[in-house]
């Protein structure tokens, strides 16, 4: 296979169909149709099911297999080109939850660029359970993870504990009394913040889960939140984030106060985990001002 075939496959498959695929590639569709069938000659299989009279393309099993590999040789391509206008020494992979990147590491991330010019650095944002195999198989080089899960080659550490809190896009007096009971359930918005966080809202509201609108970032939560039927129990650093945006409520809990906890992991036999971990530690107290609430302007407490 070559790379004009690659190229045409994935051409095919973010088009859609072979006619958009051929204008953004400024080639006939005959030559995409062509390409596509070498490849599959090539490969011994079939990648995309052909119907007569249907324009739009599906891929078969081995199709959507493919396309991964496709985009893991387009990302390689990409960066080969790139090493001569790249000279540096070395190159840091990190990779962790959406909360944690922007709101909590955005600093710590900011400072290791600028203070490193010679390291090329690449940040991504996946779930925990995606970024558990990305550095199982070395393709991160490090992790910041809410979901635990067993693996006999990855470290896994405690980084920071941070406190969960209500908010709320109303206004409520400095005597006003507010319950769990008192809350729409069918209006939360519902990010799970790790098995601690689970067993609290078990506890509190009798399931695990969420009658509302689940979501995985907290860019979602803060539109929602415009409207004020909505409520959310969120981090701190998320809440900070948000009330600079909006006048939106916060609510501390009075007693058993949720806490979510962001682990740091990395893989025992990545030669580079090792210095990349001391150098996050030493930026650490950039952290400790995003995940701690000061006291004015949160004299509200929410009863359980």
């Amino acid at each position: 296979m070559n790379t004009s075939e690659i190229e045409a496959f994935l051409a095919v498959v973010r088009s859609g169909n072979i006619s958009k695929a051929s204008k953004n590639l400024f080639i006939s569709q005959s030559t995409i149709s062509q390409r596509i069938k070498a490849l599959e000659t090539k490969l011994e299989v079939r990648l995309i099911e052909r119907s007569k009279g249907i324009t739009s393309i599906n891929l078969t099993n081995e199709g959507e297999n493919f396309y991964k590999i496709a985009l893991k040789w387009e990302q390689l391509m990409t960066d080969s080109k790139m090493l001569k206008q790249k000279e540096y020494n070395q190159s840091i992979s990190i990779a962790g939850v959406d909360s944690i990147n922007n709101f909590v590491l955005n600093d710590v991330f900011r400072s290791m660029v600028g203070d490193h010019p010679s390291i090329s650095y690449f940040f991504r944002t996946h779930q925990s359970n995606e970024i558990y195999t990305l550095v199982e198989d070395n393709t991160v080089d490090m992790g910041f993870i809410l979901q635990e899960r067993v693996s006999e080659s990855i470290i896994k550490e405690e980084f920071f504990r941070e406190e969960l809190v209500l908010v709320l896009n109303r206004k409520l007096g400095s005597r006003t009394s507010v319950t769990l009971d008192s809350l729409d359930t069918t209006k939360e918005l519902y990010i799970n913040w790790g098995h601690v966080f689970t067993l609290w809202h078990e506890k509190h509201f009798g399931y695990g889960g969420t009658l509302g609108v689940e979501t995985h970032t907290g860019i979602l939560i803060n539109e929602f939140l415009k409207s004020e039927e909505y409520w959310a129990i969120i981090p701190v650093s998320m809440a900070k984030q948000f009330t600079k945006e909006s006048n939106l409520q916060i609510i501390r809990f009075s007693q058993d106060k949720p806490y979510r906890i962001c682990y740091i992991i990395y893989d025992q036999n990545n030669e580079n985990a090792g210095n990349i971990h001391k150098d996050i530690l030493n930026y650490k107290s950039l952290t400790e001002n995003k995940i701690q609430l000061n006291d004015e302007g949160t004299n509200l407490e929410i009863q359980l």
